[in-house]
């Protein structure tokens, strides 16, 4: 009888774990490459370091260099999945554009310059913004008249960036004057030194007393400090369309954070995209897939981005 017993309590051990394993399937080992966006890169990374852990034989490595360099890579057949921070244009040809998680944009300036002034630098208009950007406004003492006569230094984004391209949208735009968004896009002024990353843009801010730039909020840390800005009232969503933004909202000062990010009433907000030749397949979608399923999404809030629901 114990026999018997035992040979039973084994057979439901055996059961259970099939059920288990049915249950919960494993996703496939991998092996890709994937370029592109600085501004997906974190996320992107530790997604791949957490697939890697939990599907063996996989192997993802994943590089920056920003949107232009992922799209550009995966035409050229050299990446399985580019990574990229707008969305697609007519120029991409016929690429496939997934989005993945969502981010927002925010204008910094350094904590240096900051915490000196504080009642006279946490926020900035749309159209200062773009005014300072343009060349138009150059010393900070034209923002506010207690701060220092000093030259505004700009930092910014190289043009295939795209990040520069969303701030183009969202800030350098003939509507900005009257919160909208405009038919006429302008140039951020030749006074802007650029770079190809989120990070050396914060870290060049961060150490100039006296600069501005632009960052994906994700990247913030206690070197930049993140101004308010009043609500657009017009925004993008991911086809570049644009909606309007409520009443109540338009004009008032918001502070930029997952927080108001999330619930809606900051938005300057985007889409950031993983980027494939054409429908994601193999590999490529496998992981994609599991980027984009509730484990994966669970990762992107650690990360200080925002879920794509």
């Amino acid at each position: 009888m114990m026999r018997t017993n035992r040979v039973r309590i084994a057979a439901a051990i055996v059961v259970m774990a099939m059920v288990l394993t049915t249950a919960v399937p494993a996703f496939a080992a991998v092996s890709l490459k994937v370029s592109g966006s600085t501004t997906v890169f974190p996320l992107a990374s530790k997604w791949a370091s957490v697939y890697k852990a939990t599907n063996a034989g996989s192997s993802i490595t994943v590089v920056g260099g920003g949107s232009g360099k992922g799209i550009g890579d995966v035409k050229a057949g050299s990446v399985a999945i580019g990574m990229s921070s707008r969305g697609k244009t007519s120029a991409d040809g016929s690429v496939v554009f997934t989005p993945v998680a969502r981010d927002a944009l925010v204008i910094v300036i350094s904590q240096k310059l900051y915490k000196k002034y504080p009642k006279y630098i946490y926020r900035m208009t749309a159209l200062q913004v773009q005014k300072i950007f343009r060349g138009q406004i150059t010393n900070w003492k034209q923002i506010n008249s207690h701060l220092p006569s000093h030259s505004i230094n700009l930092v910014g984004r190289t043009g295939s960036s795209g990040t520069y391209t969303y701030f183009k949208q969202m800030f350098m735009t003939s509507g900005t004057a009257t919160g909208l968004i405009g038919s006429t896009s302008y140039k951020q002024s030749s006074r802007t030194k650029t770079y190809a990353s989120n990070g050396i843009l914060r870290s060049t801010v961060g150490s100039d007393m006296y600069s501005i730039g632009y960052l994906s909020e994700a990247y913030v840390n206690s070197s930049v400090k993140a101004l308010n800005l009043p609500a657009p009232a017009n925004y993008y969503d991911s086809d570049y369309v644009a909606h309007a933004t409520p009443a109540s909202l338009v004009g008032k000062w918001i502070v930029p954070s997952m927080a108001t990010a999330l619930n809606g009433t900051y938005k300057y907000v985007r889409p950031l995209y993983f980027v494939t030749p054409g429908t994601p397949a193999g590999d490529a979608k496998t992981f994609i897939d599991w980027c984009k399923s509730s484990a994966g999404q669970s990762y992107v809030a650690g990360q200080h981005y925002l879920r794509m629901d």
